[in-house]
């Protein structure tokens, strides 16, 4: 998987799509919902067998937990990273 740029930019532009098809989207987790209910959208069109995509999906819930984390500063140093072929690595701006 490739690196990852995410930055403060690209969210809020995410955030503005959002805002303008549903205003409701300004509340952060009806943001978040609509997020995941994107990539849920994206992962169901691969053509994934039912293994594939359940091992996807938790790999992703996992490098959700790992930005929050780290963005929050309670990452544990002890703990490694998720691993696996739909694993990314993020550098924030």
């Amino acid at each position: 998987m490739a690196e990852l740029s995410l930055s403060t930019e690209i969210v809020n532009k995410v955030i503005d799509i959002l805002n303008q098809h549903d205003p409701a989207s300004s509340d952060q987790l009806v943001a978040s919902q609509y997020l995941a209910a994107i990539i849920g959208f994206i992962v169901a069109k691969e053509n994934f067998s039912d293994e594939q995509r359940n091992d996807v999906i938790n790999e992703l819930s996992s490098f959700i937990r790992y930005v929050s984390d780290d963005l929050r500063g309670n990452s544990d140093p002890q703990e490694p990273a998720p691993s696996g072929d739909s694993f990314g690595v993020w550098k924030p701006e």
